[in-house]
Order: structure tokens, then C-alpha cells, then sequence
């Protein structure tokens, strides 16, 4: 049957929580068919935006502490309590194909992205001048945007924090690494909520609220601006509706708002349409959503439900309540935690049929972070893997069809079975058997001309082509060896020849070195004497004046005379 389910945290507060959620901080609540508690995770106290899930885990930032919960959702219990270097303002997961990638925002400004399977820790620069607020990852977990105190937004990229290769920076760029790629500084106030659009192509929007009362949705590839909308009041969060036609946010009074993307005379795309980008568009507070009750507190987090038609907004006073945006008003109240509730992350739907694939990957256990010093170590080759760099993950074999090879269906069963199947072994035996041969294509060769000669016994039409694809694949080998020896003295030659330009550039810089400490002595030197024949002159000029001579006059002769000398020793110099 399908269902649709939602994890919602909540922040510790000073009433008395009931009992049956006492110390729970973390629950797992269904939402469709029936509203009704399925599982808690507790000793967890989260702030907005501190809460990242992931298929197998759950993670959750402790508020005012530099620690994370790691949760198991597989076992339903706490697996680790991992502590930071600096307090966790925000966080969020990224699957970044292979292995899912923990960021967390520190209260100095930066981000700190963690490997789950590898246990890599890296760490960006402060490029925040405050605390991270807010961080979201695009769909195809090569972007993050994160938003700051500062009322800048950045955007950095996955895959340059992540690579072992850092590119050289020269005296011109002043970049350091690990840097953002692009700055968005629209907003004038502390940014409250990013959300960021579902396209997985070149084209995608973001959505940023901050304190200012505004909205801008903006392209994050290229910074420009699209829209910006003035708001009533502060929004506190944001959402995205699943084809982007609409955002909805949620204000400190506890209502709720949708916003139409779509809602212009223009002809064109909205959000392209260059007559409209410059144009703020005013949102009118009467189109506000109100809660039933005035005691429902500000909105912490808004959520939509799978195919867009409900929205559910966590508040304050610890309940959520589900909306029908279709009506544009509230439904019904899905929880009460007692607990502010800060977040909320929906699930997708169970019961849905899934075209099968031949491999599925689970982390099953969390590899704890540590700093990645290789950069560090003078010895490290850029691009190169650390030798202690291990990935830890499970791979299970779902159902595979009939269509699907042979081959494919030997490897998933070896994956699931207890040890390596006895016939992947022999094969592997023979694979080598043949390769430790001097030449099997030519033993090969002289076998199956002497069988086919004898008379004797004739070889069945299964041998032959048997025969046929041994030598097919010898000669396979053959050329891949042939390949990699060819490779291995190209890349042995070009070793020698890059040491030997670095050893003749390396004498080059020296004697440039030389030259110009050289010149730079010589210069010196000039300066000294300049300094004495100024010297000698003043002298000079004080004990004429002194005689009663004319002091001009023996400075000028003194000139003269060290004019003539120093062209001499100026052609000394010279030869």
C-alpha cells in the first residue's frame, strides 16, 4: 500500500514533555494514509536547519554544541556521537555518486564537508565573516549554496573541494583553495531559508529569504538575478513546489504563504523575461494562510508532500499542521511533539513500484571523520589516493530480470553468496594457468593443426570453436600486453625527459640567482662610494669656507677629478 512518511526534530524547551516523548527528539511520523507515530530516536536537542537524512542514517547538528547524532534508521538506535572542531549551525547531505558526503556550517563562516564511507574530513575557508545559517545541495549534489548572517549567499563546488588534485595557484591568483566559485550578495539582512530548484540540467533556480523581508529567485550557475519578491514579513523558511511553479514560506505570526512564479502578463518565461528581473514584485500580506489558533507559534519548517497538494508546516508550539493548497487554507494538525519542532524532512513514498536495477549501495556503518592531511606531506603527489584512504560500503543484488546477461547475473550472485563461487575460481585459475604460458596462441595453434591432421579421433564441433575462442582471447591478451608495454616506455621516456628539463631549469634559476645577487652587491657597492664622495665634498666645502676659500670652487675641481677617476674604473669594470 502506498504511504508517505516525514522525520520531523525538535529543540528542547522548558515544558514538561509527556510520556510517552520523553527525552525524544527525533520522530518518524507517518503522514498518509493515517497521520500516526511509527518511531523515535532520542537524546537529541536540534536547532533549524541541523537535521540531514539519508536512506540508511539520520544526522542530527546538537544545538549550541560542535557535536552530531549519527542514527541508524536499519536499527532504529544511535550509532555515534561524532564532536567537531567548531559549533554546528546548519547542515545537509549530499549523495555524491560514490558515497554520501555530510556538509555542516560552522559558527566561524565555514563549511565542513565529511566522507561517511571514507571517513575524509575537509575543511573550506572562512569565506562567512558569521555563523552558516543555511545550506542546501542541488539535485545533482554538485553545487552547495550556503547562506550566512553576512546576508551573502555562496556557492561552491562538490567536486573541486572533494578532488585530490588542487590546482597550482601562481602569484596572480590570489584565490586560496577550497574556495567558493561565486558570491550572491542581493539580499541586505541575514539570510533566514535557501531552497533550490529540481531541474538536473544547466538551468536551475534558487530561492533565498532573508531578514530584509524579501525573496529572490536567482540562477546559481551564473548568479544573475531572476525575480525578487517583497514580502509582508520576515520569512523564516522556504520550500519549493516539485516543478517549480510556485515557493511557499512561513512567518513568525505562524501563517503560512504561497507565491505563483507564474502569475504575470508576460509572454514569455517569467523568470527569463529581462522587462520583469529589474521589476520587484510586492506580495500581498491578505493572500497569508492563518493558522486555527493564535498559540501556534512562528513556522520553523515547511514541507510539500510528494505529488504537491499539501503542504505541512512545523511551529513552535511543537505541532504540525498539513494545509490543502488547492483550497488555501488549513486541513488539520498532523502532530503535537509538546517540543518546538525545527525541521522537517519528507520521505519518498513507499509502495511505489521502481524499475530494478542490478545493484543497489547501503551504507551500513558510519565511517568517523578525520582531518585529510596528504596535502600537508611534501611527498604527496598531486592527484595521487592516500594510501590509508579505505571505502567502506554494502552492496546488495536486487532482482534481475531474464533479459539481463549472463555475466551480470554471475557477479550479483557472487556479491550475495558466503564465499567466491568454486566456478569463478576455477575460472580465474585458468585465466592465469594461460597467461603464465610462454606463448598459448602458438601452442594453441600447433594442437588443433595436429588434432585436425590425425585422422585418428575427429574433434567434435564444440572443440573447435572452443579452440577458436582461446585463441581469439590469447591473442586479446597479447595486444593488451603489447598496449601496456608500449605505454609504460612512453610514460618511462617522458619521466626522463621532464626530470632532465627540470634539472636544466633548476640550473637556469640558479644562475639567474646569481646574476642577480651579483648585480644587486655591485649596486651596493656604487651607493657606498656615492656616498662617501658626497661625504668628501662636504668636508672639503666646510674647510675652504673655513680658510676664507671659495668652497664651490674645490668642490667643482673635486668633481672633476672624481669624474676622470671613476670613468676609469668604470672601464676597469668594464674589461
Amino acid at each position: 500500500m502506498l504511504s508517505e512518511s516525514f522525520i520531523a526534530s525538535t529543540l528542547s524547551s522548558a515544558k514538561t514533555p509527556t510520556a510517552t516523548l520523553r527525552d525524544v527528539g527525533i520522530c518518524l511520523q507517518e503522514f498518509q494514509p493515517s497521520p500516526q507515530l511509527r518511531s523515535t530516536f532520542k537524546k537529541s536537542s536540534t536547532s533549524t536547519n541541523c537535521l540531514a537524512v539519508t536512506p540508511s542514517h539520520i544526522f542530527s547538528a546538537q544545538a549550541d554544541k560542535a557535536v552530531v547524532h549519527v542514527y541508524s534508521r536499519e536499527k532504529g538506535n544511535q550509532e555515534a556521537l561524532v564532536p567537531f572542531p567548531e559549533r554546528i549551525r546548519s547542515i545537509a547531505v549530499a549523495d555524491a555518486k560514490y558515497g554520501d558526503v555530510l556538509i555542516l556550517g560552522t559558527e566561524g563562516g565555514r563549511l565542513i564537508l565529511w566522507e561517511t564511507c571514507t571517513g575524509r574530513q575537509l575543511a573550506t575557508t572562512a569565506s562567512h565573516l558569521q555563523p552558516v545559517t543555511s545550506i542546501v545541495v542541488d539535485p545533482t549534489s554538485n553545487f552547495i549554496l550556503s547562506g550566512s548572517d553576512d546576508a551573502s549567499i555562496h556557492v561552491w563546488s562538490i567536486p573541486n573541494i572533494l578532488s585530490f588534485s588542487k590546482p597550482a595557484h601562481g602569484a596572480r591568483d590570489r584565490q586560496p583553495p577550497n574556495a567558493p566559485i561565486r558570491t550572491f550578495s542581493n539580499h541586505r539582512a541575514a539570510i533566514t531559508s535557501l531552497a533550490v530548484g529540481h531541474s538536473a540540467g544547466r538551468h536551475n533556480i534558487a530561492l533565498s529569504t532573508a531578514k530584509d523581508n524579501t525573496a529572490i529567485a536567482w540562477d546559481y550557475q551564473t548568479g544573475q538575478v531572476l525575480r525578487t519578491y517583497l514580502l509582508p514579513f520576515s520569512a523564516t523558511c522556504v520550500t519549493l513546489d516539485p516543478v517549480d511553479r510556485a515557493f511557499y514560506v512561513g512567518y513568525e505570526d505562524g501563517s503560512a504563504q504561497s507565491v505563483d512564479l507564474y502569475r504575470t502578463n508576460s509572454i514569455q518565461h517569467p523568470l527569463h523575461d529581462p522587462s520583469l528581473q529589474a521589476t520587484p514584485a510586492q506580495v500581498s500580506a491578505e493572500d497569508r494562510w492563518l493558522p486555527p489558533t493564535a498559540d501556534s507559534g512562528a513556522v520553523k519548517a515547511v514541507a510539500l508532500s510528494y505529488d504537491g497538494t499539501v503542504l505541512l508546516s512545523a511551529h513552535e508550539s511543537g505541532k504540525v499542521l498539513s494545509w490543502n493548497i488547492a483550497r488555501r487554507k488549513f486541513t488539520a494538525s498532523v502532530a503535537d511533539y509538546t517540543h518546538p519542532v525545527t525541521n522537517l524532512v519528507m520521505l519518498p513514498p513507499s509502495g511505489l513500484s521502481s524499475p530494478s536495477q542490478n545493484l543497489n549501495r547501503v551504507t551500513h556503518t558510519i565511517v568517523k571523520p578525520r582531518i585529510d592531511n596528504s596535502f600537508a606531506d611534501p611527498a604527496h603527489a598531486p592527484g595521487a589516493v592516500p594510501a590509508e584512504y579505505k571505502f567502506h560500503t554494502h552492496i546488495l543484488a536486487s532482482s534481475i530480470s531474464s533479459k539481463s546477461p549472463k555475466s551480470s547475473f554471475s557477479f550479483s550472485q557472487a556479491l550475495t553468496h558466503a564465499y567466491f563461487p568454486d566456478s569463478m575460481i576455477e575460472e580465474g585459475l585458468a585465466e592465469l594457468a594461460a597467461l603464465r604460458q610462454p606463448d598459448a596462441s602458438n601452442v594453441i595453434r600447433v594442437t588443433s593443426a595436429t588434432a585436425s591432421a590425425s585422422n585418428s579421433a575427429p574433434i567434435p564441433m564444440e572443440e573447435d570453436s572452443r579452440v577458436a575462442d582461446l585463441e581469439e582471447q590469447v591473442a586479446m591478451l597479447q595486444k593488451k600486453l603489447a598496449l601496456n608495454d608500449t605505454a609504460r616506455h612512453t610514460n618511462a621516456s617522458e619521466v626522463v625527459q621532464l626530470r632532465s628539463d627540470v634539472a636544466q631549469l633548476q640550473d637556469y634559476i640558479s644562475e639567474l640567482h646569481e646574476k642577480q645577487e651579483a648585480a644587486h652587491a655591485d649596486k651596493v657597492k656604487r651607493q657606498v662610494r656615492k656616498e662617501e664622495r658626497e661625504t668628501k665634498r662636504r668636508e672639503a666645502w666646510l674647510a675652504a669656507e673655513k680658510k676664507g676659500r671659495n668652497g664651490d670652487a674645490v668642490m667643482k675641481k673635486m668633481e672633476i677629478d672624481e669624474g676622470s677617476l671613476t670613468s676609469d674604473s668604470d672601464e676597469q669594470s668594464d674589461e
